[in-house]
Parts: C-alpha cells; structure tokens; sequence
C-alpha cells in the first residue's frame, strides 16, 4: 500500500501479525496539523494530585496536550498517535512524499467529543433550570384553601375508604417545603388508621403518615430475610426480658444485640433507600423536565415510615407494649435536620460524575453528604445532614482541560495568565499565534516565547508551567437559598 511509513525493528514481545489500528492522513493536511520537535517539548507532562494539605496522594498521571482547537458546533474525533522516530531535527520526516500521498501513523487510543449548544452545555444546562417553584409543591393556584395545603407540598390524590367509598385525601411526601419540627404523634402505634389527620374545615383526610407507616410495613414484609430476622430478634429480647423477670442465670440468657443486617437496613432506610419515587414526587407537575427542587426531609413522615417497618410481629397489645419498652429499637430517626434536593436534568444523565458541595451560612465548611444517588437516568436526589443554604454543583477534578479565552464579541481568542500558585495576574497574551488558523493550530513555541514575557523570561519555562498557564477549571454552578 502505498502510504508513507519509515522502517522498523521489532521489540521484544512484539510480533509481525499483531494488529494495530492505522490512521492515513495526506502530507499537505499533516503538514498543517503536526506539532514541530520544539512544539512536543511543552505538550506532556506529569500530574499528581494533592490533599487539602498540599500533600501528594495518588499516582502520577502523564498528560498529553493537543496543539488544536476543536471545531465549534461540531463533532471531533481524537486520535493519540505514536511519533516514535518519526522526526528528522525540528520536522516530521515525510521520507520525500508529495502533497496527496498518504502518511500512515499508529493510532494508540481514540476517542470522539462534541462541542454542542452552549445552552445544552454543563453549565448552559443548569444556570437555565427551572427553579420555580424553588420547593417541591405543585403550581400556585387562585383556591385560598387548597393554596394553603399547596403551598406545604400536600397533593390531592384518591382514596378509596374501607366501606367501599370515593373521595379524595391531601397526601405529602417526606421531601416538605419546610422544616416541620411538629411531633404530635406517639409512636409506636398499632395500625395505620391511627395516623389519618381530619380536618373538619374541609371536610378532607391526611394520610401522609398512615401511607409511610404502612409503606414501612410493606418494605419490611418484601424482604423475607429482613422480616424473619426483624420477628426472630424481637422474640429473643423479648425472651430475654422474660428471663430477667424470673431471676434466671446469666448463661441462660440469649443474645439479644441488634444484628448487623437488621440495623443497616434501617439505616438505609432513614434515607429513603428502597422508597419507590410515587412517595417522593406524588405528581410529575411537581418536578418538571430540566428542574431543580430543594426540600426539607419531614422526620415524623421518616419516623413513621421506620416504625412502620417495625411493626412486623406487633399484633397483640403485649407485642405493642414490648415495641414501647424497647431500648434497642432500631425504628430511629437519625438525623433531626435533613435537607437536599431532586435535580432532573440532561446534566445527570450526561456528567455521569457529578460532584455536590452543600454548605450552611458558614462558606469554609461542607455538611455532609448523607446520600447522592441516581433514581434514574436523568433524576437525582442528594441528601445533606443540616440545612443547607448554598450548594455548588461541578465536575470531577479529572475534566479539568486546557484551552483558550473567548471574546465572542469580536470572534478573537487571548489567555489571561497566572502565577506558579494557579491565582490570575493581570497579565494576558492578546495576539494567538497560528501555525494554521482556518485548521485551528496553535503555534506552541511562539505561544510559549509571548507567555515567557510576560510571567518568566528564565530558560526553565517547562511543559509543566504552560500546562498550568493553559488549564481551565472545571466549570461550578452554585445555588444560594434565600
């Protein structure tokens, strides 16, 4: 085949049948697009990452930077390509080919990206999110009465009453549009029944706490292993207090701790794991496409749903009075403030890698993070243990890429500069060099020389001081609660 490609020796472990991906490429494109040997001294060099300490941790990562813009609205496809030996002094040697022959180049690794919409963009996507309501409720409506439970996350849903009869009941899932610090419940109960709310003014039930308490009950009893183990857990404590009764020894006394898979469970429970996603967003008004909604999480709806749970073995008034007396109840909320939110966006599905910070009044400190966890491909809920009055949502260290500054208004490109700490100067290069700017190749050594005077006219300007001066963050989208 007639393509240009140079003479070699086989390495050890290497064989004349091994296949390898190739790349032709005519000379008078190549040309145009090859860095030179200056070019390739400053696009590698070697990453490692720091703790908050400015201590090292991980391993060493090298790092190749390409000399070419990609292309704007479009698609382009990479390929890492070996030039091992393929340069002759400062030029690749094209071994005497015309402008239409073909080069051949080993392709290493390739991967193809798209520069598409800004507004589809990570940071396009979430700075136009609908953010109103800002609560997880449904639409205004002109109703004083209806607004007033509206406005408190409750949605009118049908209940079908035990004698056979229709109406329609106000129901709200645990993620409320405030905190609710209100506990006129005791619990444990016996049913369900006892937690529907009436309110004679309208006439209409709340059966937010009756759904928890028997969805607990029903989570519990669709797990056999966690139902049996729950049952056979009480009866030996409940045993254990028996024993304790009638003075019996110490060596006949079972074991009554807590079993590990038990209090997981539960825990899990405490965030909702395992809650199916109608209890969360009753009606998908709630949560429109391409939305961001924060909420409280109601602890006496968590309480109840735990307890719910608990009740497995709780049938006779003895089994209720034993739940009471339970030191070691595992039906316990946690967490006394939770807050969070339900993003459901293209970003979720497309950043796979999502990062969230949340943080109270206080900037410098982080809550922590209780739960991040996808309920599908473009939904996700996040849960932190406090309230939360800022959160920042951004990419994976690892995005971190190199590029230019834009100035859209003139369709021109410069770099502003930093110093060796990574913190902006007031210094920036105006004048790009092209080697080719209909192809979008930057000269790199004459990119090199400007940067060099305006930050270090030394000789010891490395590959690694222009990767720090061509680096872009990575983009950060923050949101300030009211």
């Amino acid at each position: 085949y007639p393509a240009k490609f140079p003479n070699f020796t086989l390495e050890s472990g290497q064989h004349e049948d091994d296949k390898v991906i190739i790349v032709d490429v005519q000379k008078q494109l190549l040309e145009k697009i090859l860095p030179t040997k200056e070019d390739l001294t400053y696009l590698a060099h070697v990453r490692q990452g720091t703790d908050e300490q400015g201590k090292l941790i991980g391993d060493e990562l090298a790092v190749i930077i390409c000399n070419r813009l990609p292309q704007k609205s479009g698609r382009s496809i990479v390929h890492l390509v070996s030039l091992e030996g393929r340069y002759n002094n400062n030029w690749f040697d094209f071994q005497g080919a015309g402008d239409n022959d073909k080069i051949r180049l080993v392709s290493l690794k390739s991967w193809s990206f798209s520069c598409i919409d800004e507004n589809q963009s990570f940071q396009g996507l979430l700075t136009n999110l609908n953010r109103e309501p800002s609560t997880l409720r449904l639409p205004q409506v002109n109703n004083t009465e209806a607004e007033k439970y509206l406005s408190m996350g409750y949605v009118p849903l049908p209940h079908f009453l035990r004698q056979g009869g229709k109406t329609f009941s106000w129901y709200h899932s645990p993620l409320i549009t405030g905190n609710n610090p209100n506990n006129n419940i005791t619990l444990p109960i016996r049913t369900a029944d006892e937690l529907i709310i009436y309110n004679p003014d309208n006439g209409m039930f709340d059966v937010s706490y009756s759904a928890a308490w028997e969805l607990g009950r029903l989570l519990a009893l669709q797990s056999k292993n966690l139902s049996v183990s729950l049952y056979n857990w009480k009866r030996t404590h409940r045993q254990s207090l028996q024993n304790v009764e009638t003075h019996l020894p110490v060596y006949n006394q079972p074991n009554t701790e807590l079993p590990e898979s038990i209090y997981n469970w539960f825990e899990d429970l405490n965030l909702l794991k395992g809650v199916p996603f109608n209890y969360l967003v009753p009606d998908e008004l709630m949560l429109p496409v391409e939305s961001i909604r924060f909420f409280y999480l109601d602890s006496l709806w968590i309480e109840c749903l735990l307890d719910g749970a608990f009740s497995i073995g709780r049938v006779t008034t003895s089994d209720h009075k034993h739940d009471q007396e339970n030191k070691t109840n595992p039906a316990v909320n946690n967490y006394p403030i939770v807050t969070g939110f339900l993003l459901r966006s293209d970003v979720v599905s497309g950043w796979p890698g999502l990062l969230v910070d949340g943080y109270n009044e206080d900037d410098t400190k982080k809550i922590e993070l209780l739960r991040m966890e996808r309920l599908s491909a473009n939904v996700l809920i996040c849960l932190f243990k406090g309230e939360i009055k800022r959160l920042d949502i951004h990419q994976k260290p690892e995005t971190l890429h190199f590029g230019l500054d834009s100035d859209d208004e003139n369709k021109t490109f410069y770099k502003k500069l930093k110093n060796l700490d990574g913190q902006e100067i007031n210094k920036k290069v105006d004048n790009i060099p092209w080697k080719d700017s209909e192809k979008r190749v930057i000269d790199i050594n004459s990119l090199t020389n400007r940067i060099k005077e305006q930050v270090d006219n030394s000789s010891s300007f490395t590959s690694a001081q222009l990767a720090l001066e061509m680096i872009e963050g990575v983009e950060k989208v923050r949101f300030i609660g009211s």
